[in-house]
């Protein structure tokens, strides 16, 4: 996938970091516009602007809520972003009790801090010396302490491993709950069905194995459980803003909203 120059990430295995999927930044030093792809995941990020001695200024928190839609951004040059990417399973961490209403909402100045009292502290922390990104890795950690927390992390690896295709029933069996109590806590906790997250899963791997697999259209539709190329056209218009067959050149990973 194309990326802008100026833009880095670094995951996080389950392991390391568990309530963290990734840390990112993009700092741009030319005029430019990027197409962000959602990810069913939310983000904590510090938007700023570099001076000439390339020190953060004028920065301003953001938290996203479950990315389901695709954003464009435009960006000059020392503009920057950095953002913590939050694990699927601790959006309610995150929004609390407005995990509901919090799909592709986005929380800016004052009402992020409000959300997130512990982004004013680490904002008047921040000198010109300051990196961006370890001032973001000094957040309290997120943690999901909910008794059905285990039961989410597995229901996410199980939609990831399957690229998408796993049915509620193979759910069900695989983790030996009920098919309500998977619907019903995955939602409560992630902020989204099990079908529109697995959905945006899938679109993904389609995309993958486009760009980097030389597939026809035909055997991507097939290999990643699309009915035909209309149904999967119709994925990529919804979750990309384009068809399968015009993929733009300037696509960026998930974490940098318009605002």
């Amino acid at each position: 996938m194309h990326l802008p120059i100026g833009y880095n990430e670094q995951l996080f295995t389950p392991k390391s970091r568990r309530h963290t999927a990734a840390h990112w930044s993009f700092i741009a030093d030319h005029v430019g516009t990027s197409i962000v792809l959602p990810d069913g995941c939310c983000d904590v990020i510090l938007r700023f602007t570099v001076d000439e001695h390339h020190a953060p200024a004028s920065i301003s928190p953001i938290i996203t809520g479950p990315a389901t839609s695709p954003f464009s951004i435009d960006y000059a040059p020392g503009d920057g972003w950095a953002g913590l990417r939050i694990y699927p399973a601790n959006a309610r961490t995150l929004w609390g009790d407005q995990l509901p209403n919090a799909q592709d909402q986005i929380l800016t100045g004052d009402d992020a801090i409000t959300q997130l009292p512990n982004l004013a502290a680490l904002i008047n922390t921040i000198t010109p010396q300051t990196n961006i990104h370890d001032a973001l890795l000094a957040l309290p950690p997120l943690q999901n302490f909910d008794n059905d927390r285990h039961l989410v992390h597995q229901l996410i690896d199980l939609i990831h491993i399957s690229g998408g295709q796993i049915s509620i029933n193979q759910l069900a069996t695989s983790t030996s709950h009920s098919t309500r109590h998977i619907l019903r806590t995955f939602r409560n906790m992630v902020g989204l069905s099990v079908k529109l997250y697995a959905r945006i899963i899938q679109f993904h791997r389609a995309l993958n194995l486009l760009q980097n697999a030389s597939l026809p259209n035909a055997d991507v539709a097939f290999e990643c459980g699309y009915a035909d190329q209309a149904h999967m056209i119709r994925a990529f218009q919804k979750f990309g803003g384009f068809s399968p067959s015009r993929i733009p050149s300037n696509l960026s990973l998930p974490g940098l909203p318009v605002i």
